[in-house]
């Protein structure tokens, strides 16, 4: 996910004891608002400081980039609410930046995968030219294909069986 507590919401409801991750792509995007806000257009120190913070992320060591936000407050381009507001969502997110560890674990920590998926899964199947499609003739298409495209067609079926 990107980070917002809806995601997790939703998340701890519906896939509760789920590994949870922040994409490492949104991850990146609020250090970089830090950055912006903090240096402006000097790229040298731009680029210098937003590479630490690479390493400590990707390291899966989310707390070495709070401290480097905090470190700002002492330089003249700091703007306190953009500073506070990524310390935040760092803060919550914490634990879901552990990349270092879910890479060890086989796990994915880009959107590259879902979104890949979801072009795979629906819009191939829903964005094709002249289709219209009404909410829940869509949700019903794309549960199918998740069932067909993750082999478990007979599963699904096999559920609806005692179900009924």
């Amino acid at each position: 996910g990107d980070g917002a507590p809806w995601i997790w919401n939703i998340a701890d409801e519906q896939f509760y004891g789920a590994t949870q991750i922040v994409d490492l792509f949104h991850a990146r995007e609020h250090y970089w608002n830090v950055a912006k806000s903090c240096f402006g257009q000097d790229k040298d120190k731009l680029y210098q400081w937003t590479e630490g913070r690479r390493k400590e992320l990707d390291a899966g060591r989310p707390e070495e980039v709070i401290d480097a936000i905090h470190r700002c407050s002492s330089l003249p381009g700091y703007d306190q609410a953009i500073c506070e507001r990524e310390i935040g969502y760092f803060e919550k997110n914490k634990e879901r930046m552990r990349y270092s560890n879910f890479r060890k674990r086989g796990l994915f920590v880009g959107p590259g995968v879902l979104e890949a998926g979801c072009r795979t899964v629906i819009g191939q199947r829903l964005k094709q030219s002249g289709m219209h499609w009404t909410v829940r003739g869509a949700n019903s298409i794309i549960a199918l294909r998740c069932n067909i495209m993750s082999n478990r067609w007979e599963d699904f079926w096999e559920h609806r069986a005692v179900a009924a």
